[in-house]
């Protein structure tokens, strides 16, 4: 069957709340509140198809990629055959009408990626996976002198999205409704901060659901690269989610970031062959434009 753009239609916000069952299932939103709030202040918008029988069977969830209103993401995508396509298709025209100059996929496995291509998406990163089973503490302090580790306070929160900037190029840094829906993601959250001569020198944050364990960020000030503050902070991340209860710990980091494979190999995690692929359109390319 093909579909056009006259059998797509924009749900009303009013009608948000209906599709949350739906959601729920993804991994971007943890809660109701968490996904209400989002389609509110991230320029959530929802499209399905008329005339499929229930709302929910066909539809495209999209926002903006975290504070960029540029940037519009596909975060989440339900429908079979041509009706995914053309939900795609639809979601990215009105956005390029709408100004944006890029939309994205979330990360993506190999295989829902090659559909993406097949549609004209490129890949914008490829990024890589790790995993490392735990193991009890080594015993050593994981210290730097003259840096103190502490647990993260909201009073904090300024300072590392000030660090975080530095620290990542524009497409990765996170904003505020970013950093607070990382750290509180999982069903066990922890996040540790380096101090030094009193100012932010490094954060790391993880969490834990059940036997998993994940680091999610891990944030170095340039200034105090090269001194152990990532490794330290790691190394009491990771065996902080041990205690926890985590048998696997995972992390992941673009596929290009050599330097932070290596910590991540020299901390005990082994790359997993598959990699996650974030795919992109541009306006005009293979004619959806604006």
């Amino acid at each position: 069957m093909r579909y056009d753009a006259e059998g797509i239609e924009e749900v009303p916000p009013e009608s948000f709340k209906s599709f949350w069952l739906e959601v729920k299932r993804s991994y971007f939103f943890r809660n109701k509140q968490h996904y209400l709030e989002f389609m509110r202040s991230c320029g959530g918008r929802i499209y399905s198809l008329r005339g499929t029988g229930r709302s929910t069977s066909h539809f495209v969830l999209v926002g903006n990629w975290r504070s960029h209103g540029d940037v519009t993401a596909l975060w989440y995508l339900k429908g079979h055959g041509e009706a995914r396509r053309a939900l795609v298709r639809e979601a990215a025209v009105r956005s390029f009408q709408g100004g944006v100059a890029l939309f994205v996929t979330r990360p993506l496995g190999e295989g829902e990626a090659e559909e993406f291509a097949a549609w004209g998406f490129m890949p914008l990163y490829r990024i890589v996976l790790l995993e490392r089973r735990s193991r009890p503490p080594d015993g050593e302090p994981h210290g730097v002198k003259g840096v103190e580790f502490i647990r993260f306070r909201k009073r904090h929160r300024e300072e590392v999205l000030e660090l975080d900037a530095g620290a990542f190029d524009a497409f990765w840094r996170l904003d505020a409704r970013t950093l607070d829906a990382v750290a509180s993601s999982c069903s066990r959250n922890l996040f540790l901060l380096a101090r030094e001569n009193g100012r932010l020198a490094g954060y790391a944050i993880g969490g834990t659901n059940g036997r998993f364990g994940y680091l999610q960020r891990l944030g170095v000030r340039d200034a105090c690269q090269g001194k152990g503050i990532g490794e330290a902070l790691s190394r009491r991340l990771i065996d902080s989610l041990s205690a926890m209860g985590a048998g696997v710990i995972c992390v992941n980091t673009q596929e290009e970031n050599g330097a932070a494979r290596s910590l991540y190999r020299k901390l005990g995690f082994e790359e997993i062959p598959e990699r996650r692929l974030i795919m992109s359109r541009k306006p005009d390319s293979m004619g959806w434009g604006r």
